[in-house]
């Protein structure tokens, strides 16, 4: 092995002004950079085009404007490293510690976080059977996830920092007891519209919403001029089932969206309730 290599390998290696160039020259040559000991390290505008930094120790290194373009990080540890303008695209992050990293302008495009997304923080969380612990771990997985959606968001990664903004959002959540009223809520609104980021959770909810509420409706019945359409009436007989379900749902879809009631009101409490429900969401 290179004399070199194994002094980047050691532990008590303490980098110095020389460490960028040695760096560079063992990645033209086609070495692995993996395990190599580089905190503090100033590697700024290095050029490590799909390097191989796999398990590496890069905390608080300063790997500012670096080309970093499809390189193996998994397992690294970036714990407060400068990535300002760092280009990452295409790069593997998997079980990379981030905590306080510096996204600042950094390019995030095509990242491999690893299995769902995850980040190392919030897996730690999930295998803690501490909430104590876990809440810690979900509130530093948080913090990274804003960090990297805010940096998302400024380069116009619309989809991209979607799936981050869930995850912050998850984070958030599972800092709160099990069944908490906070948590309970916050697992409905991810359920049921992504937090805001899923259309197709969105309509799919909306649609839900619109056809069960037209069913509720038809037990007690609603008033249209001198009919009561329900399921539970005779009027029902006289037009039909699809027929009274297409009045009911019609009466369901104008009170999702607000635009009033028209000639059909709700008779019962049951059907008074269901109209301010529809209304207010």
């Amino acid at each position: 092995m290179d004399n070199k290599m194994k002094k980047l390998q050691d532990p008590d290696y303490k980098p110095d002004e020389n460490t960028k160039s040695e760096i560079e020259r063992l990645h033209r040559e086609g070495e692995s950079l993996s395990g190599l000991q580089l905190s503090f390290a100033d590697l700024k505008n290095a050029n490590l085009v799909d390097a191989d930094l796999e398990s590496c120790d890069l905390k608080r290194a300063n790997l500012s404007n670096a080309s970093m373009y499809g390189a193996n990080l998994e397992g690294a540890n970036l714990f407060k490293a400068d990535l300002e303008g760092t280009n990452l695209k295409n790069a593997n992050l998997k079980n990379c510690q981030l905590l306080g990293a510096n996204f600042s302008d950094t390019k995030l495009h095509n990242i491999n976080w690893g299995e769902e997304g995850k980040i190392i923080n919030e897996l730690e969380a999930e295998k803690s059977m501490d909430f104590t612990t876990s809440k810690s771990k979900y509130k530093e997985a948080q913090e990274v996830y804003r960090s990297i959606r805010l940096t998302m968001q400024n380069q116009s990664l619309g989809d991209e920092s979607s799936t981050v903004f869930i995850r912050e959002m998850v984070c958030k959540r599972k800092q709160h007891p099990k069944y908490s009223f906070f948590r309970l809520i916050s697992k409905f609104a991810h359920v049921t519209t992504g937090y805001g980021e899923s259309v197709t959770r969105i309509l799919s909810s909306g649609f839900g919403v619109i056809f069960f509420s037209a069913l509720f409706y038809g037990i007690e019945g609603v008033s249209y001029q001198n009919r009561t359409l329900g399921f539970f009436v005779s009027d029902v007989q006289d037009y039909g089932i699809w027929a009274t379900l297409g009045d009911l749902f019609y009466f369901s879809v104008i009170t999702f969206t607000t635009v009033g009631f028209g000639e059909i009101t709700p008779i019962g409490p049951l059907g008074k309730f269901l109209t301010i429900f529809e209304g207010l969401i």
